[in-house]
């Protein structure tokens, strides 16, 4: 492969920026550069990278579980379509099976501005240094997304485009997609579930307790606001404060 040396030509240069993955919620990651590629999934690797008009070129290395010595490199061929207004990249062919056909991806500065993106909702988190992460396993978490885009009240969606209406039946296909193993993964799963509530930050705890749903006093015991964090790139460090609702309104906050 021709690494880059003199500069970049003008398709390449449509494609700098940060993408994220649509299909897997944004746990693919092509991070172009114009000296590098940093190509994120279960692991992070930079390569050197080089395109045209239709198709992306890099030479990726395949890590093993425990390899130690041996280097598995593959030169990997990507044809691609960019959208008018360079806000999408839509793979259409991989010499490679974990990259599907037809996966998708969005122009985003970072992890929170590619939810807003996708689910359509406008949102700032608010930031708070003392927040613990997380520890509930991210899989677990059902997101909900409020925003201040109407003026007469907040937008509020779940991670499946619906309205709170429709919340029942989007826990119920949250919980089926994660298809657990056994009787041990469906136990954790039931203890586990909750809430992620990306809320912008000019929305109040007391407003989004009010939002959520007469559905949690069964379903969800646990809700958390999502708070602004830097290293995000681990979902499961996301922080997040525990608010009060209906199931939890024992909670003291």
């Amino acid at each position: 492969m021709t690494l880059l040396s003199c500069g970049q030509n003008s398709f390449e240069k449509k494609l700098n920026g940060k993408w994220f993955g649509v299909e897997n919620d944004g746990l693919t990651r092509f991070y172009f550069y114009p000296d590098s590629l940093v190509y994120m999934e279960l692991n992070t690797q930079t390569v050197q990278w080089t395109a045209n008009e239709t198709e992306i070129k890099f030479d990726l290395t395949k890590q093993w579980p425990y390899q130690t010595t041996v280097n598995d490199t593959t030169s990997m061929l990507i044809e691609y379509f960019l959208s008018n207004k360079s806000k999408t990249i839509t793979f259409t062919e991989a010499n490679d099976s974990i990259i599907g056909r037809n996966f998708e991806l969005i122009r985003a500065e970072d992890f929170f501005d590619f939810l807003s993106l996708k689910s359509g909702v406008s949102f700032k988190l608010p930031h708070d240094s003392k927040i613990d992460r997380i520890e509930l396993e991210e899989r677990h978490g059902l997101k909900i997304f409020i925003g201040n885009t109407s003026k007469v009240k907040p937008t509020i969606i779940s991670e499946f485009g619906n309205g709170m209406d429709s919340i029942n039946s989007d826990i119920i296909k949250f919980k089926q997609n994660l298809q657990p193993l056994d009787g041990y993964h469906k136990r954790k799963l039931e203890s586990e579930f909750h809430f992620r509530v990306f809320a912008d930050k000019s929305i109040s705890d007391e407003e989004i307790e009010n939002l959520i749903p007469e559905i949690t006093k069964s379903e969800v015991k646990k809700v958390f606001r999502i708070y602004e964090t830097q290293n995000y790139y681990n979902f499961e460090t996301l922080a997040g404060k525990q608010i009060k609702t209906i199931a939890n309104n024992a909670y003291s906050k």
